[in-house]
């Protein structure tokens, strides 16, 4: 399954292209030590990332830096078809390494680039290209494979980073989705993720209808508020995780959790794996070089 190599700490680089003949929403949102690299081939979908929706339409490329919670669901009950790559920091190292001076990775988690929408035909047909290259050499796992999955990812990020700039130029992309409302109650959640929240509670706060938010909330971002909030609280949660010797039991109460049980399945079902291994793949892969 793709979600297996998504979650994997010990695959860094997966590659893979799914055709669907109608809708499909993903089960819930989810998170990686990865950047993902998402090429919307054909249809209309709609992306959730940290917090902000985007409209992908064909041709559009979506750009996930590491550990952002992202998630998408259908727009119409069309076909649709994707190209997913996702690659972690060490797949690079090496190239990144002999060149210094250049920046890969930092543009890939940059709010800013999350929809590369303002591409060029001739632009969307190299990037189909490559990731095509990409696809028909993941099985070959020869050294001059490897040198040649590594230089090609590589020489696609260096061309994307320069569409990003240049749609910055041009004015930013036109896909996301926003709503004032929304807004102010995601600024809420923020700030009270660690207590006590219901659909009704926040609703009164906002002096709308529970009924309401939960239709405007969907509509919007494409999570249901309760998603949403899980989402908040696992990106607090992977951070205590990550910065302090705090007790499991005691980052699940921190984040607002009422029990531990249900903070370890919402974790594992949006990272892949327990807090516990969690932390123990966190530690190994920051472990200081000797």
């Amino acid at each position: 399954m793709v979600k297996d190599y998504t979650y994997s700490p010990h695959v860094d680089f997966y590659i893979d292209m799914i055709d669907r003949e109608s809708g499909y929403d993903m089960s819930s949102f989810h998170t990686h030590h990865k950047y993902e690299i998402y090429y919307e081939v054909e249809g209309t979908r709609r992306y959730f990332i940290e917090d902000s929706a985007y409209i992908v339409n064909a041709g559009s490329v979506v750009l996930i830096g590491e550990n952002q919670i992202h998630k998408t669901g259908s727009v119409g009950d069309g076909p649709s078809s994707r190209i997913v790559c996702n690659f972690s920091v060490e797949y690079l190292r090496e190239i990144s390494e002999a060149f210094p001076g250049l920046d890969f990775f930092s543009f890939l988690s940059d709010e800013n680039n999350h929809l590369l929408s303002n591409i060029t035909v001739k632009q969307q047909n190299y990037i189909y290209s490559i990731l095509q290259q990409l696809i028909q050499a993941q099985e070959d796992d020869s050294a001059e494979g490897q040198a040649i999955k590594k230089m090609t990812l590589a020489t696609l990020l260096l061309q994307l980073k320069k569409m990003c700039e240049t749609q910055h130029e041009l004015g930013g992309d036109n896909g996301r989705v926003t709503n004032r409302i929304v807004g102010q109650i995601q600024g809420y959640i923020a700030e009270h993720y660690a207590e006590k929240l219901t659909l009704t509670g926040i609703a009164s706060q906002f002096y709308i209808s529970p009924y309401y938010l939960s239709r405007l909330f969907k509509k919007t971002i494409n999570l249901s508020l309760i998603e949403y909030i899980n989402g908040v609280r696992i990106k607090a949660a992977q951070n205590l995780i990550e910065k302090t010797n705090d007790s499991i039991s005691t980052v699940a109460e921190k984040t607002g959790f009422m029990t531990s049980a249900h903070f370890r399945r919402v974790f594992k079902d949006a990272t892949g794996l327990s807090p516990q291994q969690y932390r123990q793949y966190f530690k190994r892969v920051n472990k200081p070089e000797k």
